[in-house]
């Protein structure tokens, strides 16, 4: 690379502007030019955009106020996703951003939970209604987490519900504040060295802009990882067979629910997002069980809300590229790989890219080192993210063909080792470096009726009145405490009125994991 290095980032949306953000917020101008290329005749996804606490990690990275991301995106809080109908039809579950119970005896809570339930004990909740987080979405609550570990107020976090193109169109509006490079204009042609790394960019204006390392943020077309690097894709459809989706907006919701909804149907399933001026809604289906039209005729009979637009269609091949770095090309978003939205983790996804693209960002010359880091960091991001979303699938309860499929089909070595485990002990182990810990796996396993064969034997020692008798107590706390919270939406208007947010410490909020 040369003495002083220019980095150009092709694609803009959320991918390319969180990535100029960071860029541009943790390199020195003096060492560094960013420039990003984005068309205006090249649409993005641009759709509303659920999230998970790591959101507000990465705005306090780039000193982004949550007042002002709040007022300029439209946002709203989230504390939990809704599932409904995954388990069995009429069924509906939270995963909150939380933990459920607290530790009882030494022992944890879902064992004892699953102890009582087992023992058939009169008056035992569903297991996220041990959840404070879930409690508070349930009555359409929300107030900001407290810092105290001890403090049931604790064992929580939140994220947003956003306008992504208001998102990224803000993230540019302070890039170019600060000095990034923004070129409206389409690639038509890549210089490449005789090493294979990429030289410039031609574009259809004529100009040529060359640079030392390239972000490809131009979504599934993978413009320069793909059609020229030839990074190849690992096809994940056998065990995610979703393959389409619709999106549409439809009018806002004066009390905006506090969590996104996730309706499962015939053969996929809806999710609604709301936002201060408008509501998400989109379905993600697989055209193999499902027409287009079916499709179509699903989303808008299940809207809430009056539509404001027609459906837009999206095909799409859940996967990720073999390499997300290849000679001196970093692929970031789309580009990167695509998991459907079940559980919100696209910003997420690129999130982690830029962060780990800054742990090891090359100094005089780009060597194998890093791109090997680089790129088993994110394929490791990406199976686990992959493991977490087929277990919503595998674990199903509905009778029709395409979710029969899903409960029928194989899984991967690494999701099946872990399943055999919960089945047989009840017990999960916790990542060493993944998103999803314990405390979502049983979200999701509880809240569609999957319980193992066997609890921890020191259960038998205690007392189920004793232990009851504590469950109610606590749960009853729990209720009182979320009652006294402050509506959402008198929520939002006083919290971007004034109030500092508390820091952030994990998905889960301030209480060591479990």
């Amino acid at each position: 690379m040369s003495q002083r290095q220019r980095i150009i980032i092709l694609g803009g949306g959320t991918a390319g502007w969180m990535t100029a953000a960071a860029l541009v917020r943790y390199l020195p101008a003096s060492e560094f030019d960013i420039c990003l290329l984005e068309s205006s005749q090249i649409g993005t996804v641009g759709v509303g955009e659920a999230t998970i606490p790591h959101i507000r990690q990465f705005n306090q990275w780039i000193g982004l106020d949550e007042s002002q991301f709040i007022q300029s995106t439209g946002a709203t809080y989230k504390l939990a996703i809704r599932f409904q109908g995954w388990g069995k039809e009429a069924a509906s579950y939270f995963h909150p951003f939380g933990f459920s119970g607290e530790d009882l005896n030494g022992l944890p809570f879902h064992q004892y939970w699953l102890w009582l339930r087992q023992h058939q004990q009169a008056g035992l909740k569903p297991y996220d209604h041990y959840s404070m987080a879930v409690l508070m979405a349930q009555g359409g609550h929300f107030s900001y987490p407290q810092e105290q570990p001890d403090d049931p107020l604790s064992a929580y976090n939140y994220a947003f519900h956003m306008d992504a193109t208001l998102y990224a169109k803000l993230l540019r509006e302070r890039c170019i504040e600060q000095g990034v490079e923004w070129l409206d204009a389409r690639v038509e042609a890549v210089s490449q060295h005789c090493s294979g790394d990429i030289r410039a960019l031609k574009l259809d204006d004529g100009r040529e802009v060359e640079g030392d390392l390239f972000i490809d943020c131009s979504g599934f077309a993978g413009v320069l990882i793909e059609q020229h690097l030839h990074a190849g894709y690992e096809n994940w459809q056998r065990w995610l067979p979703c393959d389409r989706a619709l999106a549409v907006p439809s009018d806002a919701n004066s009390n905006p629910p506090v969590y996104t909804s996730s309706r499962a149907t015939a053969a996929g399933w809806q999710w609604r997002i709301p936002l201060q001026h408008r509501t998400g809604n989109g379905l993600v289906y697989c055209g193999e069980f499902m027409s287009d039209q079916q499709a179509e005729e699903t989303l808008l009979s299940g809207l809430q809300e009056m539509a404001l637009n027609d459906p837009k269609s999206l095909r799409f091949v859940t996967g990720r590229r073999r390499h997300s770095w290849v000679k001196n090309c970093v692929a970031i978003g789309l580009s990167s790989g695509f998991l459907e939205p079940l559980e919100s983790t696209s910003l997420y996804l690129i999130q982690v890219a830029i962060q780990q693209l800054l742990a090891c960002f090359p100094g005089t010359q780009i060597g194998d080192t890093e791109r090997q880091y680089f790129n088993r960091t994110m394929e490791l991001e990406y199976q686990r993210v992959r493991d977490f979303l087929i277990l919503h699938y595998k674990l199903n309860r509905r009778p029709e063909p395409f979710w029969q499929h899903c409960a029928q089909m194989e899984i991967p070595d690494s999701l099946a080792e872990r399943l055999a485990m919960y089945r047989e002990t009840g017990h999960l182990l916790e990542y060493r470096q993944g998103l999803f810990q314990p405390a979502s796996w049983l979200a999701v396993a509880l809240g569609q009726g999957e319980y193992p064969g066997n609890l921890d034997a020191r259960l038998d020692s205690q007392s189920q009145a004793s232990a009851m008798a504590w469950f109610s107590d606590y749960q009853q706390k729990l209720q009182q405490m979320a009652a006294q919270m402050p509506k959402h939406a008198d929520a939002l208007q006083q919290n971007m009125a004034a109030r500092e947010p508390p820091a952030i410490n994990s998905l889960y909020g301030f209480r060591s994991g479990r």
